[in-house]
């Protein structure tokens, strides 16, 4: 499976992720689903990946601030503050600050891994914004001028930056452990870690008296939106570089949109349509550059 592929396999699986929070959003705690969803993940991937695990031991061992940073930026912070941030910030606003993951991923790959970027891909990259910002707005700009801060949005601010540290620290893997080992130690740190939140935020009683329905929200974004998608996203990191990839995460909106028409019946408007054309061809501009470096 190509890089743009797997980039595409983890955004499509994210963007599904949507319309399930705002279905559950009021129903389970925020580190109650961040707790179920790698708690299921780790399930999965400690006995797939036992023998890299069990090779690697020491190498884990001796790269535990690694392994304790993607944990916290990839498992306990993204994806939890999406939850805490839906709580006051409106959809346009999260929508809006969304973009900015892969603007951060980006920048700290020019700061710290020296990645160079061409004009091509900086046009590819402002293409690619306005046609999310053309999606969010239904083709009137104009409402751009009516946005205002409230502390949802600093806490999604926070999370797209968490979710490109994570990202950013994927090129720091020794290449002796493999995607799905330090994917299965970063997801057991991370449960670890999140255990004592989730109880501290979550009453014994309901977590006595959870549905069938929750458990089985816990299955799909543990097998699909953690283990897949994280596995892919991080090798499409890996073959095809951090500006790429990064760029692929503006088809989330358009794939959203997709998923709202087919599954919630929504009306599909013809802002949507013009703004996805030009987020995929601002990726196409960022794809096509030849560039070995990137």
């Amino acid at each position: 499976m190509s890089g743009y592929l797997m980039a595409l396999t983890a955004v499509f699986f994210w963007s599904i992720n949507i319309i399930i929070a705002s279905y559950f959003a009021t129903k389970l705690e925020p580190f109650e689903i961040a707790f179920g969803r790698w708690f299921i993940a780790s399930l999965i991937l400690i006995p797939t990946a036992w023998t890299g695990l069990r090779q690697n031991f020491g190498l884990l061992l001796d790269n535990w601030r690694l392994v304790v940073s993607l944990a916290v930026t990839g498992i306990v912070l993204d994806n939890t503050l999406i939850y805490y941030s839906g709580r006051t910030a409106s959809a346009i606003d999260m929508g809006l600050l969304d973009v900015t993951g892969p603007i951060f991923l980006v920048i700290l790959s020019r700061i710290f891994l020296k990645t160079p970027i061409s004009g091509q891909q900086i046009a590819g990259l402002l293409i690619a914004i306005f046609g999310v910002l053309v999606i969010i707005l239904q083709g009137d700009l104009t409402q751009i001028a009516h946005f205002k801060f409230v502390s949802g949005d600093f806490i999604m601010l926070l999370n797209t930056f968490c979710f490109a540290v994570y990202s950013l620290l994927q090129a720091k893997r020794p290449p002796q452990i493999s995607q799905s080992a330090m994917l299965a130690a970063t997801a057991f740190t991370g449960v670890v870690i999140i255990l004592p939140f989730m109880f501290a935020t979550v009453g014994e009683h309901k977590l006595i008296h959870l549905q069938p329905a929750d458990f089985g929200v816990f299955l799909y974004l543990g097998i699909f939106n953690s283990v897949v998608s994280y596995l892919c996203w991080n090798s499409a990191l890996a073959r095809i570089g951090n500006i790429k990839t990064s760029i692929i995460y503006y088809l989330l909106p358009l794939f959203s949109t997709i998923g709202a028409y087919l599954v919630l019946h929504e009306r599909v408007y013809a802002s949507q349509l013009v703004g996805g054309v030009l987020v995929i061809g601002g990726i196409a501009l960022v794809s096509l550059h030849k560039s070995k470096s990137v």
